[in-house]
C-alpha cells in the first residue's frame, strides 16, 4: 500500500526575513542592544541602517538613524566617531531643509553634549546652529505656530512599531 506524504504547509519566505536582516528586524535588534547597554553593537546597526537609508534617498529616516548611532557611540565612549556621525546627521537635515527638526534636535544635542562634558563639541554645534538657522528663524516660528496640536502628556515607554525605549527627557520631549 502506498502511503501518501502528509501535506506540510510551507510559509513563503520573503527576501531578508529568513535570516532576520530586514531593516525592521535590524532596527528592533539595535533597540534591544541599546536598551541592554550594548551601545557599540547598537551603533553599528544604526549606522548601517542610516547608510542604507541615505543610499536609497530616504532623507527623512537617514539623519535620525545617524543621530541615534552618534548617541550610542558617545555613550560607548567613542567620541570622535560619535561626533562625526552627529555632524553627518545634521548635514543631511540641512540638505533636506528641515529647519524645525534641526532646531529641536540641535538644542537637545547641545544639552546632551554638555551633559557628557564634551564642551568643545557643544560650542561648535551651538555656533553652527546659530549660523544655519539665522536665515530660517521665521520659517521655524511660523511652522511651530501652525503645528501646535493638543496631545496627552503621557509618553509611551516603548515605540509601538519598532520596540525602542522612549526616553521622555531626551531630545526635548519633556
Amino acid at each position: 500500500m502506498l502511503r501518501r506524504r502528509p501535506f506540510i504547509r510551507r510559509r513563503l519566505i520573503r527576501q531578508g526575513s529568513a535570516i532576520g536582516t530586514g531593516p525592521r528586524q535590524m532596527l528592533i535588534r539595535a533597540n534591544q542592544f541599546k536598551d541592554s547597554g550594548n551601545y557599540l553593537n547598537a551603533a553599528d546597526i544604526y549606522e548601517r541602517l542610516g547608510k542604507g537609508a541615505q543610499d536609497r534617498g530616504m532623507l527623512n529616516q537617514a539623519p535620525h538613524l545617524y543621530l541615534e548611532a552618534a548617541h550610542c557611540r558617545l555613550l560607548a565612549k567613542q567620541i570622535k566617531p560619535g561626533i562625526d556621525l552627529m555632524w553627518q546627521g545634521f548635514h543631511l537635515l540641512e540638505k533636506a531643509s528641515r529647519w524645525q527638526v534641526i532646531n529641536q534636535h540641535g538644542n537637545s544635542w547641545v544639552e546632551e553634549l554638555e551633559r557628557l562634558r564634551l564642551l568643545e563639541a557643544s560650542n561648535k554645534l551651538q555656533i553652527w546652529l546659530e549660523q544655519v538657522l539665522k536665515d530660517h528663524i521665521e520659517a521655524i516660528h511660523t511652522h511651530s505656530d501652525l503645528s501646535i496640536i493638543k496631545t496627552s502628556s503621557r509618553v509611551p515607554e516603548k515605540c509601538p512599531f519598532c520596540g525602542a525605549s522612549i526616553q521622555s527627557n531626551f531630545f526635548g520631549m519633556d
